[in-house]
This record gives C-alpha cells, sequence and structure tokens, in this order.
C-alpha cells in the first residue's frame, strides 16, 4: 500500500510536469514556425514539419498529461484505463518515428547535400548577377553556420569576387560591404558545418525521444501501481 501510495503521488508530479512540457513544447514550435528561419540555416530541410510536430506533441502532452494526472486524484479507473492506452499507443509511435529517422538517414543527408551545393554553385558561377534567392540563401547559410563557401574561402573564384569573398563570409564584415578579405573569412567550409549542425540535431532529437519513451514508460508503471491502490481500496 505505502509503494502504491508513493506510485500515485509519483504519478500526480509527472504528469504536472508532462502538462508544463507541452505548454512548453506548443509555444517553441508556435516560435519555430514564426521565427525559425532567423535562427537556423536553410539547408533545404523545412522547419515547418517539425515545428508542426512539436505542437501535436505538445497538445498529446497536455491531453494526456490531464487524463494521468486527474485519473491518480480522483482514483477512476476510466481515466487511468485511458491513460495508459494512450501512452502506449504514443510509445509505439515514438519508436516508430526513431526506426523511421534511423531508415531515411541518407536521403536527409542528400538532400542538404543537394540544398547547399546548388545555390553556392549559381552565384560562384553568376556573382552578384545570380538568382535573388540564392543569394539570400548562401548569406544566411554563411551567416549562421559561420563558414564560406562550400568546401572553405577557396571556392569562390568568381570575377565579381575580386580574389575576395562574399561578405557574409566574414564575422565582422559592415552591413553596407557585399565583399571582405580571404584572411578574415571563416575557414570551414559550409557543407561540413551544415551537414555537423544538422547531425547534432539528429542526434539531439533522438536522445530527446529515448528519454521521453523511458520517462512515458515509468509513467506507465507508476499508472498501473496507482490504479492497483484503487482497486484494493475498492475490494475492501
Amino acid at each position: 500500500a505505502c509503494i502504491q501510495g508513493c506510485a500515485k503521488i509519483i504519478l500526480i508530479l509527472i504528469n504536472v510536469i508532462a502538462l508544463l512540457a507541452g505548454i512548453a513544447m506548443v509555444g517553441v514550435g508556435i516560435f519555430t514556425m514564426v521565427k525559425g528561419n532567423e535562427y537556423i540555416p536553410d539547408v533545404g530541410v523545412s522547419l515547418t514539419p517539425a515545428a508542426v510536430c512539436l505542437i501535436i506533441l505538445g497538445v498529446a502532452l497536455l491531453f494526456i498529461g490531464s487524463f494521468g494526472c486527474f485519473g491518480a486524484i480522483t482514483g477512476r479507473h476510466a481515466l487511468l484505463n485511458v491513460y495508459l492506452i494512450l501512452l502506449g499507443i504514443i510509445v509505439i509511435l515514438e519508436i516508430a518515428v526513431l526506426i523511421f529517422g534511423f531508415i531515411n538517414k541518407g536521403a536527409v543527408e542528400k538532400n542538404i547535400k543537394a540544398a547547399i551545393t546548388e545555390p553556392f554553385a549559381d552565384v560562384n558561377e553568376a556573382g552578384f548577377d545570380a538568382d535573388v534567392a540564392d543569394l539570400v540563401q548562401v548569406a544566411s547559410v554563411q551567416e549562421l553556420a559561420t563558414c564560406c563557401g562550400i568546401d572553405g574561402p577557396s571556392y569562390w573564384t568568381n570575377a565579381d569576387f575580386n580574389g575576395k569573398v562574399p561578405a557574409s563570409c566574414c564575422k565582422d564584415a559592415a552591413e553596407d560591404e557585399q565583399l571582405c578579405a580571404v584572411a578574415d573569412a571563416y575557414p570551414d567550409g559550409c557543407l561540413s558545418s551544415s551537414e555537423g549542425l544538422v547531425k547534432k540535431g539528429l542526434t539531439l532529437v533522438i536522445v530527446v525521444i529515448v528519454i521521453v519513451i523511458l520517462f512515458q514508460l515509468i509513467c506507465m508503471i507508476m499508472a498501473w501501481c496507482s490504479r492497483g491502490e484503487y482497486q484494493v481500496v475498492g475490494d475492501a
């Protein structure tokens, strides 16, 4: 009975945290949709699906956390049963997402490489006469990833650059300047830098999902123990 009572208290605390986490995830998702492009370079991977997933997961946490919290407080088996079923479904879906991510990892890296290479090649070939969208994307990637060219400053060979590199390659370049000296440019190439950022991001997502799955399994165990307490009381 003592263990079951502790399980009830832990379950309530966990689900209060889940409610707060759900609110935070919805907020981060909305922020990512509205302001994400200002902080993450455009490397051919749309932020919208990730933002939508965050919002959906946040709403799901709010929904499921409510069942778990009120179920533990009131001791209603119906709420706890729904909570257990929903958590089980979520865990299965999260495992499926992990498997899907591992299977499609190569395709994501291929898309990133193509998305970076094409605009950089256009700018290097046409100089300042390149497509405006490509100029903006190249500048965004170089500034946010602190890199220069595909494989380093030596990548930029167009006559428009006159032996220099685009101003977005340099940290201290003035806003009204189009070019800066090679000596002041970021030494790293944007392909490796962007791939590194994405890989770190994917690794972080995987770690978070694994932690969430373990967290949810603990919640399921606590809910089952808490449910057992009310069964004992009811039988008495």
